[in-house]
């Protein structure tokens, strides 16, 4: 049985039980400062990085570890197989977290990267590179993780797709995943400081399902955002219903001519909680930008219920600041899921927050998986247990059901009765 770290039974889990009608749910882990994107479809799972904060009050590794094992928990179809992992650049807020998901029982079947080995998430993205090559050291095809680093002079103005950059296949809605942008080997006019500027080299991708779209610029700065609007002139590849905001909403992020080519609907942000006053957080950088929130609110065209969050006017530097439109992050929101049909319909999943509600003789298979470390196969060993023995008397009575034990009973105690 796995030992869950003790913080779990803070988090907010999200009530997201996996059925047959199924969409594409995009979900935005609360990594603090940096970006981990899990995408779910009917099939499979893709990562998009795997980074974060670390410091004395806050531990990505931890949170993007206990994500993870409760998604394949309600998810015991995939066989904790991530069907591709695309790491946007090597900055250790996009890479700190690699190692989690090269340890067992993880199957990695592809990687997609930009191809770089420099900059402070060089570590992560190297044990990728270096995984991939050791997996085609031997004669045997079978255990080969297919990979692509991505370098601008191979798209075209359609983007880039192949098997290992898209190696989703589901029947009905099958998704479209492309990369429309890389690294640029040879400097493309820019200065050497935004040249060598890893930033700007990060992965674009673009996620179709349906009518259904999805853009993540990583930390793509402006510098590269103008190449990109010129790349793409004449076409509706960098349209899409939801953006995930570059750079963590910096002021250099989302330059407005940019923003004009996307038209999102809703806007995802990846960014720590300003109240961590310590450097390298999102207090430190003054994220997110207000400059960047004023120009999505004029923008976005979906809207959520009224929130007043702090917003950067410089480096440790916030103002108190209304959102009225459906900017989402992990900051003011915690972990953020979004689902999408085939028509183009984005729905904002709520989030269930432990309070004892959860009545273990009376609750349903959606309501049992909301306990953290309890999904599909557990949830319906509890139903089957009290249906053929009757009500539980004590909560402890659920060492009976199978794969339950002391430490499980432990950590849902504060969010059952009977």
């Amino acid at each position: 049985m796995k030992k869950r770290m003790a913080f779990v039974v803070m988090l907010t889990l999200l009530v997201s039980v996996h059925n047959t009608k199924a969409q594409m749910r995009v979900h935005l882990i609360d990594v603090g400062q940096g970006c981990a994107t899990l995408i779910e479809f009917p099939c499979a799972a893709i990562l998009i990085d795997a980074g974060g904060e670390t410091n004395e009050l806050y531990n990505s590794s931890d949170y993007l570890k206990t994500f993870i094992e409760d998604f394949f928990d309600r998810r015991p179809d995939l066989n904790n197989t991530l069907h591709c992992v695309y790491i946007t650049h090597p900055h250790k807020d996009h890479t700190l977290g690699v190692p989690l998901i090269l340890e067992d029982p993880y199957v990695i079947l592809n990687v997609v990267t930009d191809g770089l080995e420099k900059g402070s998430g060089k570590p992560g993205q190297v044990k990728l590179h270096r995984l991939v090559q050791q997996r085609e050291e031997n004669d045997d095809p079978a255990d080969d993780i297919g990979f692509e680093a991505v370098y601008n002079n191979e798209i075209g103005n359609t983007g880039i797709t192949n098997a290992v950059i898209d190696p989703v296949n589901c029947s009905g809605t099958n998704p479209v995943i492309k990369i429309l942008w890389g690294t640029s080997a040879t400097n493309p006019g820019w200065s050497s400081t935004a040249f060598d500027n890893a930033n700007n080299h990060s992965l674009v991708i673009k996620i179709q399902y349906g009518s259904s779209s999805l853009l993540i610029t990583g930390d793509l700065e402006e510098t590269a955002q103008y190449n990109l609007i010129a790349k793409y002139e004449g076409t509706t590849e960098l349209d899409a219903d939801v953006y995930i905001v570059g750079h963590h909403g910096s002021k250099n992020g989302t330059h407005q001519n940019f923003l004009n080519k996307i038209t999102p609907k809703m806007a995802l942000i990846g960014v720590g909680d300003p109240a961590r006053q310590l450097s390298w957080t999102a207090w430190a950088y003054g994220h997110p930008n207000k400059g960047i929130l004023d120009k999505l609110q004029n923008k976005l065209t979906a809207t959520r219920s009224p929130i007043t969050v702090k917003a950067g006017t410089a480096a440790k530097t916030f103002v108190n600041y209304p959102v009225t439109k459906a900017i989402y992050t992990t900051a003011w929101d915690g972990n953020v899921t979004l689902e999408a049909n085939a028509t183009g319909t984005w729905t904002k999943l709520e989030s269930l927050t432990y309070q004892g509600m959860v009545n273990i003789n009376t609750a349903t298979l959606a309501e049992l998986q909301t306990l953290p470390g309890i999904g599909t196969v557990k949830a319906q060993a509890i139903v089957d247990y009290r249906t053929s023995h009757g009500n539980f008397t004590t909560i402890e009575d659920l060492d009976n059901v199978p794969g339950i034990g002391p430490a499980t009973i432990e950590l849902i105690r504060p969010y059952v009765m009977l």
